[in-house]
């Protein structure tokens, strides 16, 4: 989180609607206009979203517990008519708590370098699209079949029918790359990264760039941020890049 990025009532307010689609189709529209066009609206959206989805935790609970305890003394001195008018007291008053907690969100990432790391890996993971099904020898069958299961997701399907191809072609940096890639998509980091590793030593493969990146997401997530940094560094992709600039921050 960009302890610098300010976040208003108003603001909190918008990203909910965009973010529960409860925008109408003009104000949605508008609003994709400004992300695309604002890279500091961009990042307090990512910064809202942690705090929706990060306010439900144990962590965080345990410290809400804290703000409605201050926030029931307060209502205890607010006239019941002022409570009861509307509904929009309520919703202030959510507000309020809620933008409390980004700050205190903004102190726990920055104290928390594992949490930043995470961050970055949920950011910028994203699974191979995979390659066309399409079918012809019998091995071929054999790869393509588990490359439908792989592009459904059903992973383990895919694994168990790749691992049995990978036993007559060790090597294949194909079969490597794509179940490196599939444990580190099941979240599986210290199995994927073996097969990833076993690419890069293949220097004309087609996977080459692309081993390097997930191998420095893998050890982003395992906060081995110095094998992440020379991976990263041989990833020619445009992500790695971005991930470097954002590590060299820290």
């Amino acid at each position: 989180m960009n302890k610098d990025s300010k976040i208003s009532q108003e603001l909190l307010e918008t990203v909910e609607r965009y973010l529960n689609n409860t925008m109408d189709a003009t104000e949605k529209l508008q609003f994709e206009k400004s992300l695309k066009k604002n890279n500091t609206l961009r990042q307090q959206v990512e910064d809202i979203k942690i705090l929706l989805s990060g306010i439900e935790t144990a962590s965080l609970r345990e410290k809400m517990e804290e703000f409605h305890h201050q926030m029931a003394q307060e209502i205890k001195e607010i006239p019941v008519r002022n409570i009861t008018k509307n509904n929009r007291t309520n919703s202030r008053l959510f507000y309020a708590v809620a933008a409390s907690a980004v700050i205190l969100l903004g102190i726990f990432w920055m104290f928390n370098p594992k949490n930043t790391n995470e961050m970055l890996f949920n950011e910028y993971f994203s699974v191979d699209p995979g390659l066309p099904t399409t079918m012809g020898s019998t091995d071929e069958f054999s790869f393509y079949d588990g490359m439908v299961n792989y592009k459904r997701k059903e992973y383990d399907e895919a694994l168990e029918k790749w691992r049995q191809l990978l036993r007559q072609k060790n090597n294949n940096d194909t079969l490597n790359y794509f179940i490196g890639v599939t444990y580190l998509a099941k979240g599986n980091t210290e199995e994927a990264i073996p097969f990833l590793e076993k690419v890069t030593t293949q220097k004309e493969s087609m996977f080459l760039e692309d081993s390097y990146f997930y191998l420095g997401l893998s050890n982003l997530k395992n906060d081995n941020l110095e094998d992440a940094k020379e991976n990263f560094r041989k990833s020619n992709t445009e992500e790695a890049q971005k991930i470097l600039k954002a590590l060299e921050k820290k």
